[in-house]
This record gives structure tokens, sequence and C-alpha cells, in this order.
């Protein structure tokens, strides 16, 4: 009896509200005034009888019983605790955190939190406590932890197994695991630094899954290298789109989205579109197969966490934006992926203002296709509790509360609150700062950084430039073209390539490159993607505007020197055009040996010894190929991964120089 005892002397008011809830405990109480209760006690536990029902009450607490049907601890479970708990004399003052309830919670494994909590909403809560959003802790004879932006409270009794939390899950939730690190954390059990090294270490992968799906992309991949692209078969894109089902169960985001692009290249190919490009399918081609290659030499899963890939993105939660929203346009993708985007200038974000960096933020209310058969209706419905549509948003400044951000996008989370400032007005100071009239410099500050997913990326700029050179479209590139200059006499080119997808938008663009042409004394300030192809620069546009009065730089003549890195971007491409051509007819038709020995000699004259030596090998693999009835396709492709990863860095770096050469010969 006396731990019984002990226990009840310990539950106060507090514990009993964190064993049931506030109304329970209230209900309990009411009910004490009106019944009369009688007690028979064993040498464990206590036989109380109660309107009715017959309770056993034991220790813990929490594992007492009752004869009613209820499955949570009932009103008469709680009646019979307090009644206990007078007949014994206790007093309701309240209490603190037991010794042994202190000496649980310290010891409570991190990696048991981190399985309960999962990666992402891991992630996620440490960089908010980062952030210095953190808990709301209550200490008593319990734990009342309330976890900000979710409207979620956990109360952790003792022992933790009879937590409970406002979710109602009966299990270690994520919320219950985020209280008791939010406690470790403030009593310095753990630092943030200590647990963002573990933070990729919690959730246990299916090793041998992963790399059963991932061999059979690769064989896959293989086979198209092997026989060619002239004879894929007709259900070519079908099968793509099979894999990427396989990758999706086997939690390999990132391979999936590239078998899902993958496959609508190949429908392309198949159905012989004027969309098709060889470049883009090697280049999803490759980089599945440089990713898969790392996927099945890894077993360590915190390595396998990187390149497996997220199917959401975890996002970070902001205290408040102030927001002018820029424009809004229409997104589809070879992904599968269709909706709109929606742009803001984030005025907030001072410091970056001056790198460019995370100026433009983005909202996208985007869906994918090969879950719904077919096209989707536009969501009009505003996010952020907004009683109105996202038309409306866009017509004026405004300010996020709690707003969560990942990577420059906003999250449509519900706990973020939105509140109308006034009309809309890009006309401001902090904007001009942001808006470029040297597009040299643009284009150095932009792609400062050279990696491959950098360049896949959007990159949002603003431009003001001098005047309009020229507006005219391409029939053959199904394109139109505005060429613009600066106060430098550097030139850029603003295309959009026709679709049956734009045409409104292509219209529209033909209309607004006149308009500019004609009028020289109009001022534009031109809101674009920038990017680099084929060693020139430019700008996809979203919106123009003619109502942004830039302030106009001094105009300068800059020299331009021959660009240095001529000879390695033309050998580089050459290289590459040799890879699209073996992909065309496959490696097992592929006879142009001589060609490839000879760009590894040229390679080598010009210092580039690694890329020589991995060209060296693929001759010789080849060659043994053509003596030899084995397929040894999978060692070749895995080469040719290799390759192609030293091509397309070495092409991204030599590109920006190339564009800067560029803008003069316009």
């Amino acid at each position: 009896m006396e731990e019984l005892t002990n226990a009840l002397n310990n539950a106060d008011d507090d514990y009993l509200i964190g064993l049931s809830n506030k109304g329970t405990v209230k209900r309990a109480y009411k009910d004490l005034e009106q019944l009369e209760l009688s007690v028979q006690y064993t040498e464990h536990t206590a036989e109380v009888s109660i309107s009715g029902e017959n309770c056993t009450i034991v220790s813990p607490l929490g594992d007492s019983k009752c004869t009613c049907q209820s499955r949570s601890i009932c009103r008469h479970r709680i009646a019979a605790m307090i009644w206990l708990k007078k007949e014994g004399g206790e007093s309701d003052a309240k209490r603190e955190l037991s010794e042994e309830f202190v000496d649980e919670l310290s010891a409570f494994p991190l990696p048991k939190i981190q399985k309960a909590m999962k990666k992402r909403y891991y992630t996620s809560f440490i960089q908010n406590m980062e952030q210095g959003v953190i808990p709301e802790i209550e200490e008593t004879s319990i734990l009342s932890v309330n976890l900000p932006n979710e409207d979620i409270n956990v109360r952790l009794v003792f022992p933790l197994d009879y937590s409970t939390c406002s979710c109602h899950s009966k299990e270690l939730c994520k919320h219950k695991a985020a209280a008791i690190l939010a406690w470790q954390i403030k009593q310095k059990i753990y630092s943030l630094d200590q647990i963002k090294i573990n933070e990729e270490t919690m959730i246990h992968l299916d090793v041998s899954h992963i790399h059963q799906t991932a061999q059979i992309v690769k064989d896959f991949l293989t086979d198209i290298w092997s026989n060619g692209l002239v004879r894929t078969s007709d259900d070519i894109s079908e099968r793509a789109a099979d894999i990427a089902v396989m990758c999706h169960n086997a939690n390999l985001a990132n391979s999936e989205k590239l078998m899902r692009e993958m496959g609508n290249r190949l429908d392309e190919y198949v159905k012989h579109s004027s969309a098709f490009y060889i470049d883009r399918l090697v280049s999803i081609m490759m980089e599945n197969m440089v990713l898969i290659n790392k996927i099945l030499k890894t077993r360590e899963e915190k390595e396998l966490y990187g390149y497996a890939g997220e199917f959401k993105s975890t996002y970070v939660v902001s205290s408040t934006l102030e927001l002018i929203p820029v424009a809004q346009r229409k997104f589809s993708s070879m992904a599968g992926y269709e909706g709109e985007i929606y742009y803001f200038f984030n005025k907030n974000n001072k410091e970056s203002v001056n790198t460019k960096e995370n100026t433009f933020l983005t909202y996208s209310s985007i869906r994918p296709r090969f879950y719904e058969g077919g096209k989707r209706l536009r969501i009009y419905n505003a996010p952020w509790g907004f009683k109105g549509n996202m038309d409306e948003i866009m017509e004026s400044e405004i300010c996020l509360k709690n707003p969560k951000l990942s990577k420059g996008k906003i999250s449509s989370s519900k706990d973020t609150v939105v509140e109308v400032l006034k009309k809309a007005d890009l006309n401001q100071n902090i904007v001009h700062e942001v808006i470029y009239t040297d597009f040299k410099k643009m284009i150095k500050e932009v792609f400062k950084s050279a990696s491959y997913a950098d360049f896949e990326s959007e990159r949002l700029v603003m431009i003001s430039p001098k005047k309009c050179i020229s507006s005219k479209s391409d029939e053959i590139t199904q394109s139109h073209n505005i060429v613009v200059e600066d106060y430098m006499g550097q030139r850029i080119i603003i295309r959009a390539k026709y679709s049956s997808d734009n045409k409104e938008f292509f219209a529209q663009l033909q209309k607004i490159g006149d308009l500019m042409k004609d009028n020289t004394e109009q001022g534009y300030v031109i809101f674009a993607n920038i990017y680099i192809e084929k060693g020139h620069c430019y700008l996809y546009p979203i919106a123009v505007f003619d109502n942004i009065e830039v302030p106009q730089p001094l105009e300068e003549n800059i020299s331009n020197n021959v660009p240095k890195w001529g000879f390695f971007s033309e050998l580089f491409h050459e290289i590459q055009k040799l890879l699209y051509d073996m992909a065309q007819c496959g490696i097992n038709s592929f006879d142009f040996y001589d060609k490839i020995k000879e760009d590894a000699l040229e390679c080598r004259k010009g210092g580039l010894l690694v890329l020589s030596d991995m060209l060296t090998q693929l001759y010789e693999l080849l060659e043994a190929q053509n003596h030899t009835y084995n397929n040894e396709s999978g060692e070749i492709v895995s080469v040719l991964s290799n390759i192609y990863q030293y091509l397309s860095v070495g092409i991204q770096k030599t590109e920006v120089e190339q564009a800067v050469y560029h803008l003069y010969d316009v």
C-alpha cells in the first residue's frame, strides 16, 4: 500500500488533469458532492465503489481500472482518486515535479524522440527553436507544454506512458516527443548543436528495398543506353512512370521526380514532338544515373537520407513578413505538376537585399497531374485565413504573421495569418535598390555559385534597361525575342518559347516588345527568371512594369576582352555532343571510338587530366565491348555518368564567362 499511498499523495489536480482533462476532473468533484463511496483495501490496491461502478485504483494511477465502458481515464477513477486523497488527509496544494519524473524525463532517449517526430517535423522543430520559436512550458506536478503555431497542448505526467495530447493519440506522438525534447533543451541536457548532429539518424530506412529499387532504375537506364533511343519501344514512357511509382514506394523522392520528367521527355521523343530536346533527356538520364550509383554504393542511413530526398519541403517559422505582390504566372512542368506561382517582394529581408538573395518569395498552388487523371481546375481560394481569393491578395501589400518558409517558398499553413496593409506599390526605394542596370554585374552576382542544382532552380531578377533594340519572333525556334541594352552598351535577350499552354502570354509579350521598341522615352522594369544556355544569358519574362521610376546610372564604356574560357567551353560541348549521339544510336551500335581517343588527347594537352583519364577509360571499355559477347554496358554507363557530371560542372563554370562576353555581340 505504501506505493499507492505515495502515488496518491503526489497526484494534485494538475496531475489528474494530465491523466484525463479539466472537464473530467471538474465532473468528478461535482459527483463527490452527491455520491457516497466505499472502499476495500488489499495489499497493493484500493477497490472503490462509486455510482454503481467498481474502480480498482493502483500505482501507477494510470493503470487503474473501472467497470464502466470508458476507454480513457473516466470520471469514476478520478473521483475515486480524489476521495482516497482526502480520506488520507492529503491536501490539494500544488506540487513540483517528482524526482522520479525528472529522472524519467532526463533519461528519455533521443533516438526514440527522433523516431516519433520523424525527419521533417524534427528538422522543422529544431530550425524553429533556432529562430526563437520556443514551446511554452509550465511545471507543476506535471509538464504542460504548448507547441507554438500548432494549437497543440501536451500534458506530460509520470510515468510518461500516461501523458496526454490534444491530438488524442494514445501512443508517443510527435507532439509528446517534441514536448519532452523542449524540456530537455530547457534543462540543457541537450544543446541545439548536439541534436542537430543527430537529426538525420531518426528514421530507419529499408536499405534493402531502396537498393532493389535503385538497381531497377539502373537496369532501365542501362537498357536505354545499350540499345539507343532509336530502338526504344512505344510504351517506354509508361515503363518510366511505373518505375517512378516504385521509387515513390521506396521513399526515393529525388529519383521519382527524375523518372517522371524522364518519362515525359521519352513520350515527346516517341511522338516526335517539336518540344523534344535530346540534351535535356540525356541530362536527366545522367543525373539519375549519378544519383543511383551513389545510392547503390551507400549502406549508411545517414548518407541515404541526402540522396533519397524528401517528398515535401521542410518549413521554418518566421515572426512576420511584409510583402509586396509582384506577379503571378501559370506553371506546368515535365515532371507532371501544374498550377500557379505567385511572386512577392520581401521587404523584411533588408540584409539579403544587398546580396540579391531571397529578395523574392513565392507561394505556389501546384498539384500533381499524374495522380488525378487530367488537368486540375485553378484554385482561387487564398491561404492564411484570408476571406477571398489570391487575385485580391495580389492587389495589396500584406503582412504575414507566423509564416513558414522553405528556400524562398511560403507555406499555405493554417497557422499563418495574413493582414492587408495598403494598396500594392512597387515604386519604392527598397525595390529600386535591387533593380539591375548593369547586365554584367547581374550575371556575376546571380551566378556566383555554379552548382548543377543552382542552375536548375529559378533565379529571379529585376532589370531596368536603357532601351529596347529589337522585338521579333523566330519561327524556327518558335520563340519571341526582345533585345534590350543597358547603360553600358551591354545587351541581353528576353525570350519566351511558344507552347499550346501559353498562347495568351506569348501574344501579350509580342505586343509589349513592340511597345517597348516604339516608346524609347518610356522606362521599363522587367521581372524575370534569368538562365544561361550555350554560353548566352537569357531572361524569361514574368512581368513588365512602366510605373517604376528607377534612377538612371551614369553611362560607361566597358572594354570587352576575348574570353579565356572559350577553348574549354568548346571542348566540353564537343564531348557532350558525342554523348548525345551515343544515346541516340546506343552503346552496342556506337563506333566513333577514335573521336573519343582524340578528345582524351585534347583534354590532356589542355591540362584536364581527370577528364582525359575518364575518356580513356570509356574508350577502352567500348573497345573491349566490341570484341566480346558479354554485356558490360552497366560499367560503361557508370563511366558515362561520371563524364557527364564533370562536363556539366565545367560547362556551367565556363558559360558564365561566355555569357558575359556575349553581352556585346547580341
